[in-house]
């Protein structure tokens, strides 16, 4: 089989979100139960008097990946409509690049949503491609 780039995101709103902390600190909990990924760290990080947290690693798939990385903040804006936003960086493998990327959503909605779902209050949970993200047009 063929490898193609099949990056994806993961969106989610959650019921409430009163501690950025510790609600990353259980995105985290359920990331790391996950065994392709690897090397999870938390950092928090504060501009421009906003805060947020940020999980950071890798992805270890056969087909190839590069990174991870997911922001979970406190506050939903027209211009960032959710709570967390996961970027997975990776490759997947198909027949062709529709395949791949169908194989890489399949495996987040089957491997990661679960997880997530499982340690925290989500309210809406979307896996999506590049070009189906939420882009705004900015003032």
């Amino acid at each position: 089989m063929a490898k193609f780039r099949a990056d994806h995101y993961l969106i989610a709103e959650f019921e409430q979100v009163t501690d950025p902390k510790d609600t990353g600190g259980r995105v985290l909990s359920a990331l790391k139960e996950l065994q392709e990924l690897k090397d999870l760290a938390i950092v928090s990080k504060r501009m421009e008097g906003k805060s947020w947290q940020e999980i950071v690693g890798r992805i270890d798939v056969p087909a190839g990946s590069k990174a991870f990385w997911a922001m979970i903040k406190k506050d939903l804006t027209k211009r960032e409509p959710y709570h967390l936003f996961i970027r997975f960086d990776m490759n997947g493998e198909g027949e062709s690049i529709d395949d791949a990327r169908a194989n890489v959503k399949a495996w987040i909605e089957r491997s990661v949503v679960p997880k997530i779902e499982a340690k925290t209050s989500v309210k809406t949970i979307k896996v999506l491609q590049p070009n189906e993200v939420f882009m705004p047009k900015l003032d």
